[in-house]
């Protein structure tokens, strides 16, 4: 028995509400020269600790686009409207074509899509690119989770939304909408919300069954739907306020004050926080998910890559030259990164920077035994038997003795899991698990616990292995994470 002996009366941990995961992918921080040059890759919060480095300079960029966690790579776009990628597994930075592109996105991070001088659809791949003509303007374009790419495309005063799977040459189906000021897809595909004045639609891009409509106080200025499309976030000009749609009944149920009005949202990839852009000054203010209400403002530029939400819940910032990860409840710096603010900065959780294991390196020995040479034998044909007297030099060289074999390595404890959701609503969470089946099989519906807070988890596994893991998400079509551990 182990015993422990401390004082009675014990303040909390500082800093324990943004506290790291102990198990699970590594949360990874890669920089890129904003005006090109090699990018390097640390393990937050060690921003101090080099981890990888490219062996190639990357270009000047515009922005960071998605990351590929099953093949490595980091998709940008540069300056001159061209896209490519960083491989982060081999160090090397490959450029798509030189062709000027318009509207260029990507969701995974492998494929980058954008629309050419002659108004088709392109996509881009390392291994392969594809293309397909359109009629009418198109101005957005929509790469989801299951592969399917969605066009907005203007067409006088109506649009038409156009839905395609790559590399099909053909559109599967068409849906006119009124002409849209904004939109945005949920992060799991299943939903696109245009904001036509103060209209936001919703369609279903699987079915284009039609379009449902929910009236907002004014015209629509931003967008933002939660990881898991459970709610969305509703900027306007009717006052400094969101609205806060709840999907599954369509109604506005409740609203977030703010000192002012709003032109932009960014949401938290993991659903903790919500950043809002004033439509005047250097500054963003941090709306918690969880309760609907402002933690605090941070003061920042507004970028493509910043502010953001790192892994522990601090939002990063530019400041000045620097990049300060700031606690907007507290209003203040935790770390800073001295002249951080000339980089492009991308947060992703990630394994694949972890150091090899050593046997992975080590070279295969094999046991020669008997047949390095002739076994001995006396003169009648008999195997000789080593004496046991005489020189023992003798007896040494006569006796070969045979290491023993070598233990066999312990049993893999590695569980790997499949997460496809995590909501609140456990009617959201069956739906999604209803609509994901691989081999026969639905994920399961798991009731936890976060910080308080009741959340329902839609998961496979858990798994012996990552690559079972990963095999079975991308047999889903569905978006998924992997990570370490047990539900």
């Amino acid at each position: 028995m182990v015993c422990a002996c401390g004082r009675e009366k014990r303040g909390a941990a500082p800093g324990a509400t943004g506290a790291l995961p102990s198990s699970g992918p590594d949360p990874i921080v890669v920089r890129i020269p904003r005006d090109g040059g090699v990018g390097r890759a640390y393990r937050y919060p060690n921003l101090d600790s080099l981890i990888w480095r490219a062996q190639q300079k990357s270009p000047a960029l515009d922005r960071l686009l998605a990351f590929d966690a099953e093949n490595g790579v980091l998709a940008y776009l540069t300056r001159d409207g061209t896209g490519g990628w960083v491989d982060l597994r081999l160090g090397t930075v490959r450029s798509a074509i030189h062709a000027r592109l318009t509207s260029i996105t990507s969701a995974d991070g492998w494929s980058i899509f954008g629309v050419n001088e002659k108004n088709a659809v392109v996509r881009l791949t390392p291994s392969g690119d594809w293309e397909l003509p359109t009629r009418g303007t198109v101005r957005r374009l929509f790469p989801l989770a299951d592969g399917t790419l969605v066009a907005l495309v203007d067409r006088g005063a109506q649009s038409v939304l156009l839905r395609m799977r790559p590399p099909d040459e053909v559109v599967d189906d068409s849906l006119e909408v009124p002409h849209p000021d904004r939109a945005v897809p949920t992060p799991m595909g299943d939903r696109l919300y245009l904001g036509a004045k103060r209209e936001l639609l919703s369609v279903r891009p699987q079915q284009f069954n039609g379009v449902e409509k929910v009236r907002a106080d004014d015209d629509i200025l931003a967008i933002a739907p939660t990881p898991s499309g459970d709610r969305v976030f509703i900027a306007n000009k009717g006052g400094p306020r969101l609205e806060v749609l709840n999907r599954y009944t369509g109604d506005i149920e409740g609203s977030v004050t703010l000192p002012g009005l709003v032109t932009d949202l960014r949401m938290d990839p993991l659903g903790r926080f919500l950043l809002a852009r004033p439509v005047s000054g250097d500054s963003a203010w941090v709306i918690a998910i969880a309760n609907d209400e402002l933690v605090g403002t941070v003061r920042s530029e507004w970028r493509s890559d910043l502010p953001a939400v790192a892994a522990d819940g601090m939002v990063a910032t530019v400041s000045g030259a620097d990049v300060a990860f700031v606690d907007a409840a507290k209003g203040t710096v935790a770390r800073r990164a001295p002249g951080g603010a000339s980089d492009l900065w991308f947060f992703t959780l990630w394994n694949g920077l972890r150091p090899r294991a050593r046997g992975l390196d080590e070279a295969v020995s094999f046991s020669l035994g008997d047949s390095a040479a002739p076994p001995r034998t006396d003169t009648a044909g008999r195997p000789a038997t080593p004496a046991t007297t005489g020189d023992v030099r003798d007896t040494a060289a006569a006796v070969v003795t045979e290491a023993p074999p070598p233990a066999p390595p312990a049993a893999s404890r590695d569980r790997w899991t499949v997460s496809f959701a995590a909501v609140l609503s456990e009617e959201r969470a069956r739906e999604i698990a209803d609509g994901i089946t691989v081999e026969g099989q639905h994920p399961r519906v798991l009731r936890g616990e976060t910080a308080g807070t009741v959340v329902f988890r839609v998961v496979f596994g858990p798994y012996s292995s990552k690559a079972d893991a990963e095999r079975m998400g991308r047999a889903s079509k569905h978006n998924y994470w992997v990570y370490e551990g047990v539900p």
